[in-house]
């Protein structure tokens, strides 16, 4: 197949790797490179790069709109579009261009967590399992006809990132077979059912801020989630830690949430529903990671002390 691809972080570039082995890659869209890290360096998105080593035409453009983008767009007469993480909505003209349409690779089951952040709420909100779909893209926010669905389990240690590779992985796949099937016309695509309809809504950094009122186990899907970025904090006499590593325990307790009780080589935290919680790795700003023991060598924390906040 004549394929165009857009796709713009790291999660996107395994698709791409796998379609170049099976299929001709016209040219690869990614956002345009922008300024990054404290030096504010400008680079190219992870895609663009990739592209690059592999010879394929990349085509940044700042919008898709104007007659000229859309022009170079139609001039390359693809066969199909594959949109992976492109993270610009692409218009209606572009969507009816190629001869197969255009698919998109998510990483849900749709049409649980549509939108911005899929891997991330999974993972807060408590879901045993997710996966990714290639659906047939229209005007609706991923709700397009898909084609195909692969699961996987999400593991009580997954964090963000882990999640993320695994389900970058099984998203170039689930794609690589979904272009086979759907255009030979072994697969069908089938209408997204229309109840269990969740929206999975962009990380803000206001959110990073734990709240030692929800149970145990919703802060540690949140730690998990928010790994490593926006990452999650609380704060104290001591000042802000960022919270890297912790695990539920079973430790009932009848304290005030957010209360320290134990700090011996160990801190564990009452948590909302006289549930507890044990911090195990944590991070002072502009500091590296140490072990919660470490930082309690050098930091006075009391039983009994409170931290953060509660809602």
């Amino acid at each position: 197949m004549n394929i165009v691809f857009m796709g713009t972080p790291d999660f996107a570039v395994p698709t791409l790797e796998l379609l170049s082995k099976h299929h001709n890659i016209l040219a690869v869209y990614s956002q345009p490179p922008r300024p990054n890290g404290r030096g504010l360096i400008v680079k190219e998105s992870p895609v663009q790069n990739f592209a690059k080593k592999l010879n394929i035409k990349t085509i940044t453009p700042f919008s898709l709109k104007t007659d000229e983008t859309y022009i170079e767009f139609k001039n390359l007469n693809p066969d199909i579009v594959v949109v992976v993480a492109y993270g610009i909505i692409l218009p209606s003209n572009y969507l009816e261009t190629p001869k197969y349409g255009c698919i998109n690779g998510h990483a849900s089951l749709l049409p649980r967590w549509r939108g911005a952040a899929p891997i991330q709420r999974a993972i807060e909100f408590g879901d045993k399992e997710t996966g990714s779909c290639a659906m047939l893209m229209e005007k609706g926010m991923d709700t397009g006809p898909v084609i195909l669905y692969k699961k996987i389990n999400i593991d009580q240690e997954d964090t963000f990132i882990t999640l993320h590779d695994k389900l970058s992985t099984l998203t170039a796949k689930s794609l690589l077979e979904a272009i086979k099937g759907y255009t030979e016309g072994s697969i069908l695509p089938n209408p997204q059912i229309e109840h269990g309809i969740k929206y999975a809504k962009k990380i803000e950094k206001t959110e990073s801020q734990l709240d030692w009122s929800l149970s145990s186990q919703m802060i540690y899907n949140k730690i998990r989630a928010l790994h490593p970025f926006p990452g999650t904090y609380t704060n104290g006499s001591f000042g802000l830690l960022k919270i890297i590593k912790a695990h539920v325990i079973n430790e009932n307790h009848n304290m005030i949430p957010g209360t320290i009780i134990d700090n011996k080589d160990k801190l564990i935290v009452a948590c909302g529903e006289n549930s507890s919680i044990e911090i195990t790795e944590v991070q002072k700003p502009g500091k590296k990671t140490i072990s919660t023991s470490a930082y309690l060598r050098g930091v006075q924390l009391n039983i009994g002390e409170k931290l953060g906040n509660t809602k």
